[in-house]
């Protein structure tokens, strides 16, 4: 398999780390909530986002873990385009699922911290999603000239 740095894993680690801790304290201490907020419009469409990205996320990497085995079930280092779905659509759907569920995040809470990691995910998932996209182009001659990036029919 592949190997990872050191640094990477704890560069990671530490992110996550300060990002929850961060997420919680604005969860749990400074923003209030009345009983009345999961029914609020605000809530109810941010859950909405962030079931539908997480849905999203989840079954297009199972999808894309599917491909990497052959008939057989052992891994296989081929690749192919992947088809169905919103891969019909735009070449990195999970990660069009995870920028989606930070939103519906960040809209559901109402949270400073979770509107900032919102903005991460989307600050680095979306230049990546263009080199994912560009990869396929050039690998493949006969990838869907339609298909785009990460926002299905933008780019």
């Amino acid at each position: 398999g592949n190997s990872m740095p050191i640094s990477v894993m704890l560069l990671a680690f530490t992110f996550c780390t300060w990002n929850g801790f961060n997420q919680a304290v604005s969860l749990l201490i400074v923003t209030k909530y009345s009983i009345n907020w999961i029914f609020s419009p605000q809530f109810i469409i941010g859950i909405i986002l962030f079931l539908g990205g997480f849905y999203i996320n989840i079954s297009a990497d199972k999808y894309l873990l599917s491909l990497k085995k052959n008939k057989q079930g052992s891994e296989t280092k081929s690749y192919s385009i992947p088809r169905g779905g919103l891969f019909e659509y735009i070449s990195c759907p999970n990660y069009f699922g995870e920028i989606l569920e930070w939103i519906g995040f960040a809209i559901a809470s109402s949270s400073l911290p979770a509107l900032a990691f919102a903005w991460y995910t989307f600050s680095n998932l979306f230049p990546r999603a263009i080199k994912h996209h560009q990869w396929y182009r050039e690998k493949f001659e006969d990838y869907p000239q339609h298909r785009k990036a990460v926002i299905p029919f933008v780019i």
